[in-house]
């Protein structure tokens, strides 16, 4: 068996993040960029050389746009909330410059026993996951959702960086 790791390609978030204006994006469905759809496009030749049997997507649009793209024709597929974005909880749509001047949520960013929150494997922002959050939805999916019979099977999990890191 050969798991396949894919991050949906660029998003708009990720774009405005470098681009623009930074906020939080979590689990905000947002959507592929032309940039993003074209890597999706690339990869499709990759695996048309690949015997997968069955494709694993989170249900946040820029993993479904970037399996359409991978995968044009038909194939076994799942699509699953186990395999979305860490949640951020109440930060997700604000800007980072905003959210951080505010005082209510000031301790998230200078707070040692809180600032982590983004990168810390148990630090999570109010209302949001952290990184143990998203390992055992993970764990949960590698065990209970990828079952027995596919585990002979070359699979591919299109999914996002929280994910794959887990």
């Amino acid at each position: 068996m050969t798991i396949y790791l894919v991050r949906h390609g660029e998003s708009k978030s990720n774009y405005d993040n470098k681009h623009f204006r930074s906020y939080f994006c979590g689990q905000l469905d947002v959507p592929l960029t032309d940039t993003g759809t074209k890597s999706a496009d690339d990869l499709c030749d990759y695996f048309k050389e690949k015997q997968i049997k069955h494709v694993y997507v989170s249900d946040l649009l820029r993993t479904q746009q970037t399996f359409e793209h991978i995968f044009p024709y038909d194939i076994a597929s799942t699509t699953t909330p186990l395999l979305r974005e860490r949640s951020l909880g109440v930060f997700e749509g604000e800007y980072k410059d905003e959210i951080s001047a505010n005082p209510k949520y000031e301790k998230y960013f200078n707070d040692p026993n809180f600032k982590d929150f983004r990168h810390s494997f148990s630090q999570k922002a109010p209302e949001g996951e952290s990184y143990e959050d998203v390992y055992q939805r993970v764990e949960h999916f590698m065990n209970h959702v990828v079952n027995e019979d596919t585990q002979k099977d070359d699979i591919v999990i299109v999914a996002h960086q929280v994910v794959i890191r887990c």
